[in-house]
């Protein structure tokens, strides 16, 4: 993989012909692909094509703030965001889904923390989990939009679902939940 270019001629960020689904048009001998867009790592003709989304979702990151991920198996910045901020509406849609998916991770693994935590009597770790689930990390600003507003609701209520999917699963159940 390192030895790979993720640029082109022109000193250009490759995007989709790092990827074995969106290499079509692309001369693959000069710009091999070298990720798959599945969930996990596909081989073809011999090759293995590493899941990105697999190797994104193993990072202990906060949505937006990929900077190890980015720099390990990009080796820039630049190029992590130019990958999720591509014209190209499939690419650019498919990472916002990992960003959400790992926000639901997050909320969850929070949730469930702020549960333990509160049981043991643990101010610290029930600040902690509060301040990961509430996105304590982000900067507030103005009124969100409309679309931030429907992802966060679509999210919240995927966390909540798998939390009390969880909470059922061990036989506890959360009172004046509906």
């Amino acid at each position: 993989m390192k030895n790979i270019s993720y640029k082109d001629d022109l000193g250009r960020y490759r995007t989709q012909s790092l990827f074995w689904e969106l290499r079509h048009g692309v001369d693959t001998n000069k710009y091999p692909p070298v990720f798959t867009t599945k969930d996990e790592d596909i081989k073809r003709d011999g090759i293995t094509y590493k899941s990105m989304k697999k190797i994104y979702m193993s990072y202990d990151h906060i949505p937006g703030f990929e900077y190890e991920f980015a720099m390990d198996v990009l080796g820039s910045w630049d190029h992590w965001n130019k990958l999720a901020n591509d014209t190209i509406p499939e690419l650019k849609n498919m990472i916002q889904g990992w960003r959400d998916e790992l926000d639901v991770r997050l909320k969850a693994l929070g949730l469930k923390a702020l549960i333990h935590a509160s049981r043991d009597n643990d101010a610290k770790g029930v600040q902690a989990s509060k301040y990961l689930v509430e996105k304590g990390y982000i900067q507030k600003r103005g009124r969100p939009s409309k679309e931030e507003v429907e992802r966060e609701l679509k999210v919240s209520t995927k966390a909540k679902k798998e939390l009390n999917d969880d909470l059922e699963r061990i036989g506890l159940k959360v009172v004046g939940d509906k």
